[in-house]
Order: C-alpha cells, then sequence, then structure tokens
C-alpha cells in the first residue's frame, strides 16, 4: 500500500471534523423517519436533495427507491473504473423506545440496523472527496459511486441495484456495518468469510378444523405444526457435521383465532444459518425429509416453502489488508482489529461481491453512555461520534484505490 498522502490526510481530518455537526443532523432525520424494506420513497427524496445540494449527479432506482450517485472528478475520464461504496436505507418493524428527541415519529418502524448511520457515511464521503477535489489536494481523479440501497432487511435490494447497473465499470466495493460491541472510534475487519448464509422459510400446514371438544373429526395443523418445530430442532443438529455450522432458528407461528376451534391451518416462518455450503445443503434436505414425515404421522398436508435467501459474505483478502492499514493512517494507529471468527448474522451486500471483489467493516458506535443497546431491538442508538470515523475511512479506501493503481480499466465489471 502507498503511504497515504498528507496533504489529504489532514485536510480530510479537518474536513470531517468541520462537518461532524451536519452529518448528526442528517443521521438523526433519517432515524426519525424510518421506513421499511419496499416503501423507502421518503429517504430517497431526502438524500436525492442532499446529493442535489452537493451538486453530485445522480438516478433514483426503479419505483422511486434507492439512488446510485457518481463523483467524477475528470469529466475527460468519465468511463475510468469506479469504486464503489454502499450503504442500505431501510428500517425495521419495531416499536422505537428510546427517550431520545429523534426517537421515531413512524409507530411501529424505527432504525434498529443503523442503516440511517450507513447512508449518511455513504453521502458524507462522496462531500468530503469532492471538498477534497475542489480544494485541490488529490494527487489523482477519482471516481466514486455511491450506492445507497434499498431492501437490505428482506435480501431484496443488492439484487435490485445490480439488475438497475450498479456495478457497471466498477472495480470493487466497499461497505461497513455498525457493531455495538466495539468502541466508537474502532473498526472490526475480516478477511474471507464475514457472514453467514441465510436462508427464511416459511412452512404451511394444511389440515382440517373443527370443534375443540371433538378433535377426532379433524387433522389438527397446530399438531403438525409443533411437532415439526421439534422435530427439525432435534433433527438438524443430528445430521450435520458439528464442524460444519448450522444454526435453524423458528421466530414466528401463527395459527387460529380462538381458543375452542381447530383452525383449518398453521404457520411456521423461521430461518436457516450456514457458513458451509455442505452443511446448508444437508439441513435444507432434512427440512424437506421432515415435511413429509409430519404428513404421514398427522395427515396434514406440509408445504415447505423458502423466501428470502443471502450468501456469505466474503471478503477480498488484499482489499481487507488495505483497509486496516488505512485504518490507522486516518482514524488511529490502534483503530482496527481483526475479527477472529464469522458473524452467523446475514447481509445482502454478499450478492455484489458475487460480481466484482470487495469488503465490509464493522464500524464501533458503543459509546460512554450510548450505543450498547444490540441491533435489532426497541432501544438501540449509537454514539454519533461513529460517523465521522466510518467517512473516513471511507474516503480514504476510495483516494487510496487510485493513488495505487495505473490502470483505469483492468478488472471493471461490465454488467448490462
Amino acid at each position: 500500500m502507498t503511504r497515504a498522502s498528507p496533504s489529504w490526510m489532514q485536510s480530510l481530518g479537518e474536513l470531517c471534523d468541520e462537518r461532524t455537526s451536519r452529518w448528526v443532523s442528517l443521521r438523526r432525520h433519517l432515524h426519525q423517519h424510518p421506513e421499511l424494506s419496499g416503501h423507502e420513497f421518503a429517504t430517497t427524496e431526502h438524500l436525492a436533495s442532499e446529493l442535489d445540494q452537493l451538486q453530485i449527479p445522480f438516478r433514483v432506482g426503479n419505483e422511486g427507491r434507492g439512488l446510485i450517485a457518481d463523483l467524477v472528478t475528470d469529466p475527460s475520464a468519465a468511463d475510468r473504473f469506479r469504486i464503489a461504496l454502499r450503504g442500505d436505507i431501510d428500517a425495521l418493524p419495531i416499536e422505537d423506545q428510546k427517550a431520545v428527541d429523534y426517537r421515531s415519529k413512524h409507530a411501529g418502524v424505527m432504525h434498529a440496523c443503523g442503516h440511517d448511520v450507513h447512508a449518511t457515511i455513504v453521502l458524507g464521503a462522496l462531500e468530503v472527496l469532492r471538498e477534497l477535489h475542489l480544494k485541490g489536494d488529490l494527487s489523482r481523479p477519482i471516481a466514486v459511486r455511491g450506492i445507497f440501497q434499498p431492501a437490505e432487511e428482506t435480501a431484496q435490494g443488492a439484487q435490485e441495484m445490480i439488475q438497475q447497473h450498479a456495478l457497471r465499470d466498477v472495480r470493487s466495493i466497499v461497505s461497513l456495518h455498525v457493531d455495538p460491541t466495539r468502541p466508537a472510534g474502532t473498526v472490526g475487519l475480516k478477511k474471507g468469510m464475514l457472514t453467514a448464509a441465510c436462508d427464511c422459510f416459511e412452512v404451511h400446514f394444511h389440515g382440517r378444523g373443527g370443534h375443540g371438544a371433538r378433535p377426532h373429526q379433524c387433522r389438527d395443523p397446530i399438531d403438525a405444526c409443533t411437532s415439526w418445530v421439534q422435530t427439525t430442532y432435534r433433527r438438524v443438529s443430528r445430521v450435520t457435521d458439528p464442524m460444519h455450522t448450522v444454526v435453524l432458528s423458528i421466530g414466528q407461528l401463527t395459527a387460529g383465532h380462538t381458543a375452542n376451534i381447530i383452525p383449518d391451518t398453521a404457520t411456521a416462518c423461521g430461518s436457516l444459518r450456514s457458513l458451509d455450503q455442505t452443511g446448508r445443503e444437508r439441513a435444507i434436505d432434512e427440512l424437506q425429509s421432515v415435511c413429509q414425515s409430519i404428513t404421514d404421522s398427522t395427515g396434514c398436508r406440509v408445504e415447505l416453502k423458502w423466501t428470502m435467501s443471502a450468501p456469505a459474505v466474503t471478503n477480498d483478502a488484499a482489499l481487507t489488508q488495505r483497509l486496516y492499514d488505512l485504518a490507522g493512517h486516518v482514524i488511529d494507529p490502534a483503530a482496527a482489529s481483526w475479527i477472529e471468527q464469522p458473524s452467523m448474522g446475514s447481509e445482502d451486500f454478499s450478492y455484489y461481491l458475487q460480481h466484482v471483489p470487495g469488503t465490509m467493516f464493522r464500524l464501533g458506535v458503543a459509546g460512554s453512555q450510548v450505543g450498547h443497546e444490540p441491533l435489532h431491538t426497541p432501544n438501540f442508538d449509537v454514539d454519533e461520534r461513529a460517523l465521522k470515523v466510518g467517512i473516513k475511512l471511507f474516503a480514504a479506501a476510495a483516494i487510496n484505490a487510485f493513488e495505487t493503481t495505473n490502470d483505469n480499466t483492468a478488472g471493471v465489471t461490465k454488467i448490462s
């Protein structure tokens, strides 16, 4: 890695210090106005207005959701390769219970996974890169693409953006995820597998309902459902190699409307997470096998439907090492640490990595007073000092990519 240029590095730090309050305001606006996956219309409009003010060209995604912004500092080289910075913009169906003035204004919807932070950091990075260019602090032209992706929580948004040419002319891509287990001011990185593959499913049990006093006249879908859950919990752990990490969880059971009536149907929803393809395939086969055995034992028809899938996030080793080294330059010599084990969480950032090399890092957001609540919980919040940490590292990654290459086209992805 070429050592970071002192001129842009100093200016980057100064710009981040000057503009932190602006980014805090943006993050809080997004936090107050969260939108669920597939409904990110106002979020997209607000980010578009921010890009307009910065005079950064962009295009809005299909159906008015998501944005793709391009900062190209040398118009004569508009076809040069891009470095992409990806942030997601959707929220979760969780009630915000924080006692803060920026809590969600939308009942039952909340940024409980930090996507408001991610979007702010992508926009902030584009802003400081543009300013560094205008100040003449960049030694070489850069071409950076900001991807503001909808629908990450449903694992659909990355594929939508790829279909809309978000990776055209992109040579590599960088992303991040907030981490409440790490102190603000630090980042965690891992070469290779960072997150598990995730397959979500629904299991529908079709029986024959009736009066609770006469179960012998029914085919009880609740009996079939509970039997299926207990059997799969036991069987998956028995048929997969213990060295092939597989986690099966049922998160939702739905059946019936009153205490004395056996319903016609029941539904179970859950997820299968895996770090090994062989273990994943063996577990999937076993789930289907259990469906047949429950059908035979209860007389109910059992239908397994796969609803959402995301491959494992596997980080490029060279890009991850470069990001680790950069963190020591632009944040703090001790800012970066290596993550030892992959997470069983999942991320649809993995779909981009099927096309171009890239890396995702963990951004520490835990402060002395705030930022310790787990992801996907009603009191989740962040220490907002983490914003400029993420922005510095995103901006540095983009600059460094153009300082360390003389080839503007090699390895560029052409996706139509």
